[in-house]
């Protein structure tokens, strides 16, 4: 049951969330990195494809935030921040022709406690200009 039609119930949907490590790991070799203050954002565009949606993404923290409670936090962080501003993105991508996979991950030496969604906010406010010059231009 997909809740993406469902206009009261702004939810990331499951299958839009990359679980492959082997899929992941190409995307930080292939893709475009853009690096805010707290978080990095590996970008690749794509044909689209049968099995994937116009928008994969995948959220992933280093191993030297020690906690997991941390990383967990971390986490929960960055996908309310994509869930927020997806439309925007969407609309900065600039439509349906391609197919778009992203990795948002954090793994810098601020101290993951100190970090709030403000934060993550100003780092994907950053990316989504760069990228829509990228796409622009």
């Amino acid at each position: 049951m997909s809740r993406r039609g469902d206009p009261g119930k702004r939810t990331l949907p499951k299958s839009d969330i990359i679980r492959s490590s082997r899929e992941i790991g190409e995307l930080l070799r292939k893709g475009k990195r853009y690096t805010g203050n707290h978080v990095s954002v590996f970008y690749f565009s794509h044909p689209p494809s049968a099995t994937q949606t116009e928008l994969s993404v995948a959220f992933t923290v280093s191993r030297r935030i020690r906690r997991a409670v941390d990383r967990n936090r971390l986490k929960r962080l960055m996908r309310e921040a994509f869930r927020l501003n997806r439309e925007r993105l969407l609309s900065a991508l600039g439509g349906k022709e391609t197919s778009s996979s992203i990795v948002f991950s954090c793994s810098h030496g601020t101290p993951a406690t100190t970090i709030s969604l403000k934060d993550i906010e100003k780092d994907f406010e950053q990316f989504l200009r760069r990228i829509g010059s990228d796409v622009a231009g």
